[in-house]
C-alpha cells in the first residue's frame, strides 16, 4: 500500500519541477486566471504538504511491511516512524543501499536542508514531521506549525524535487527486490518436505 502513497509522491515531485515551481507569472498580455491557475498551480506552495505526507505515510506502511514480515503479526507497532525504521535496521542488516535512502529521510544529520530547516525552525523531532504535515497545529492547539519553511523555494526548490523523485523511483526497485526474496523465502519455508 505504502508504494501507492509513493506513486503519488512521484508524480507530483515530477510536475513541481516540469512545471518550473512557479508561484506567479509575469507577462506584457493580460493573463486570464485559468493560464495562470495551469502555469502555478504545481508549486510547492500548493503541494508540498500533501507531498510530503503522503510520502511519509507511505514511507511508514512500506516500513510496518517489512517489519510484520521479519517479527510477525504479533510485532509491537506505532507511528513513530524512527522505531519503525530502527526495527528494518535490526531485521534488514544486509540492505545497505535501502537503509541509506531511508535514512536520508529519517536521519536529521543526513536529510536534505528542506527538510531539516522545517524540523529545526519547528522544534520537531522526525516523529513529529509526519503529525505537522496533517495538522496546521500541534495536538494541544499551542503551537502553529510554520509550513512556510517548506514553501517558496522557487528554482532552488526544483533539485529538492528531482532528487526525491529519483531517490522514491529507486527506493521502489529495492524495495520490491526485497519483497520478492522475501516472498520467496516464505513459499520455501511452506512447502511441505518431500519423503
Amino acid at each position: 500500500m505504502g508504494e501507492k502513497y509513493w506513486n503519488i509522491s512521484q508524480a507530483v515531485c515530477d510536475r513541481i519541477a516540469r512545471n518550473g515551481n512557479r508561484l506567479f507569472l509575469v507577462s506584457d498580455h493580460t493573463i486570464t486566471w485559468r493560464k495562470l491557475e495551469r502555469k502555478t498551480k504545481w508549486n510547492d506552495v500548493n503541494m508540498v504538504i500533501p507531498l510530503l505526507f503522503n510520502f511519509y505515510h507511505g514511507l511508514e506502511l512500506i516500513l510496518k511491511g517489512f517489519v510484520i514480515a521479519s517479527e510477525g503479526k504479533s510485532a509491537k507497532l506505532n507511528h513513530g516512524l524512527t522505531q519503525l525504521y530502527h526495527k528494518f535496521i535490526k531485521n534488514y542488516k544486509n540492505q545497505t543501499k535501502l537503509n541509506k535512502f531511508f535514512s536520508k529521510y529519517l536521519d536529521k544529520t543526513q536529510m536534505p536542508s528542506l527538510l531539516l530547516d522545517f524540523l529545526t525552525h519547528n522544534k520537531l523531532s522526525v516523529d513529529r514531521f509526519y503529525e505537522s504535515l496533517r495538522y496546521p497545529f500541534d495536538l494541544n492547539l499551542s503551537n502553529e506549525y510554520q509550513h512556510f519553511v517548506l514553501k517558496y523555494q522557487g528554482t532552488n526548490g526544483i533539485q529538492f524535487y528531482r532528487s526525491m523523485s529519483k531517490d522514491i523511483r529507486e527506493m521502489m526497485k529495492l524495495i520490491v527486490a526485497l519483497g520478492y526474496s522475501l516472498e520467496t523465502n516464505c513459499r520455501t519455508c511452506l512447502q511441505p518436505d518431500a519423503d
